[in-house]
């Protein structure tokens, strides 16, 4: 198949890249060339016609570029006639996607939003426990990560949303708004426990409806640098001009200069896990997946890009703006992660 990957050229980009090209026609397009030996083409996603017309034939268009620009690709996807997949964006975002669902259905397209590791491996766990179990009382997300270097993995721009924006929680039925990190838990993960904390996630935008009947969903996440990354965000986090200067730029700037962004000069060695619990009158059912390094990947850059790649292969179908629960079918979508060296923990227990 013929894939078009947008931001291929960034931490995760590289990741869907680079599977991709074992077995697909590949094309990056990016305002940065790839370090990869693949078809680059410069695009700007500003320019939504331009993309079109760059993107037109493709079976599949990848979105992993910042999520501040997924409404100008999903039209350029809608321009070009091609099926469209992003790796989420956060909750005001998805919610703006999703208003597009009938400029999607009339085309007969599909626009896969949030096929990523969280969300995207989370929905999908979603969906299983939802099929086997059925409708739970409540959804708990929770996403933890240990590092053992201090550099920066995945965008800083949505580290630092996610540190600022107030967070939903879906309670009794209905949204209610919090302040971020204004709850916290200590979760034990099979690489450890780990300080978790209340932020914005794309997963409530759909959870909600996708299982008619949950009355709380939540997410919380943390690990190593979370706390770093928050106090940052108290400096950098409103993006104001200083000296002529935004402060998000400058930090992002600062980063690649010391080398913090990604691993120029480091091997990489950040694992992750996230875990879906559903719980039910007096029991509770979750499973937890883990991604360690793969080459010059760490864990949380594998398992993210790693999850588009198995739905393509999949060759997902379904026309409108879609969440993954509501596409990707988890009996064949599990094993395959399995296969990719992700590791599965199912585990289930007794509550009063």
């Amino acid at each position: 198949m013929r894939i078009t990957i947008l931001g291929g050229s960034g931490l995760i980009g590289r990741v869907i890249t680079k599977e991709l090209m074992k077995d697909h026609d590949v094309t990056v397009i990016d305002i940065v060339k790839s370090p990869l030996d693949v078809n680059y083409v410069y695009g700007d996603l500003n320019n939504i016609d331009d993309i079109a017309s760059k993107i037109k034939n493709s079976d599949y268009v990848i979105n992993a570029a910042q999520y501040y620009f997924n409404l100008n690709a999903m039209k350029a996807s809608l321009k070009a006639g091609v099926n469209y997949i992003d790796l989420g964006g956060l909750f005001w975002m998805t919610r703006k996607q999703l208003d597009l669902n009938k400029d999607f259905e009339k085309e007969g397209l599909l626009a896969l939003i949030g096929m990523g590791a969280e969300p995207g491996i989370t929905n999908v766990i979603a969906r299983y426990f939802y099929e086997k179990f059925g409708t739970p009382i409540a959804i708990k997300l929770r996403d933890g990560w240990i590092n053992y270097s201090d550099n920066i993995d995945w965008s800083i721009d949505t580290q630092l949303d996610e540190m600022t924006l107030d967070v939903p929680v879906f309670e009794k039925g209905e949204y209610r708004y919090y302040k971020p990190l204004s709850r916290f838990e200590d979760v034990e993960f099979s690489i450890g426990k780990i300080r978790v904390y209340l932020t914005i996630h794309s997963e409530l935008a759909t959870f909600p409806s996708s299982f008619e009947g949950v009355k709380f969903v939540d997410w919380m996440e943390g690990g190593t640098g979370f706390e770093n990354v928050a106090f940052l965000s108290k400096i950098f986090g409103d993006d104001i001009e200083v000296l002529g200067i935004r402060s998000r730029k400058y930090l992002r700037e600062i980063l690649k200069v010391k080398g913090l962004l990604g691993y120029k000069d480091g091997k990489p060695n950040e694992v992750e896990a996230g875990k879906v619990i559903f719980e039910y009158d007096n029991r509770e059912v979750s499973m937890e997946f883990v991604s360690t390094p793969k080459g010059e990947f760490d864990g949380t850059q594998y398992m993210t890009g790693i999850a588009p790649v198995i739905a393509v292969n999949m060759k997902v179908k379904g026309e409108g703006v879609l969440p993954p629960e509501k596409v990707v079918n988890p009996s064949e979508f599990l094993p395959e992660l399995k296969r990719k060296d992700i590791k599965l923990i199912y585990q289930e227990r007794d509550i009063y």
